[in-house]
């Protein structure tokens, strides 16, 4: 028996991003489209957009639930802990490292490869 991968991040708050990008990740391997999850689980094909962008920062339990139990992930619960001093320390350089980017992109007035790609999924 395989094991189900588990929603879960060591941020002390959560990340829409770094969970849609994993539930976008799980949808497409399971060759699904995004009209297709959002048919069968009867949500809007833009729900499902939104929560893959981490567009959506409030989702109620139940609906992630089913969203993550058909892709093959799982929602849990667990204890909260506060973050180790290297997880602020890598959080807060990842913060500077895409602050920087969207700075530079601004600067240049050019759009990134992955803005342009998203407008098309």
């Amino acid at each position: 028996m395989t094991a189900t991968p588990v929603l879960y991040s060591k941020k002390y708050i959560m990340d829409f991003q770094e969970y849609g990008a994993l539930i976008r990740s799980h949808r497409k391997k399971a060759s699904l489209t995004q009209r297709q999850l959002a048919d069968e689980l009867q949500m809007s094909r833009a729900t499902i957009s939104f929560i893959e962008t981490g567009a959506v920062t409030e989702i109620g339990v139940r609906k992630l639930s089913r969203l993550c139990a058909r892709i093959g992930l799982a929602v849990q619960v667990v204890p909260q802990q506060p973050p180790s001093f290297s997880d602020v320390q890598r959080e807060q350089a990842r913060q500077r490292a895409e602050a920087l980017r969207q700075t530079t992109e601004i600067l240049s007035g050019k759009k990134s490869k992955e803005s342009k790609r998203k407008k098309h999924e």
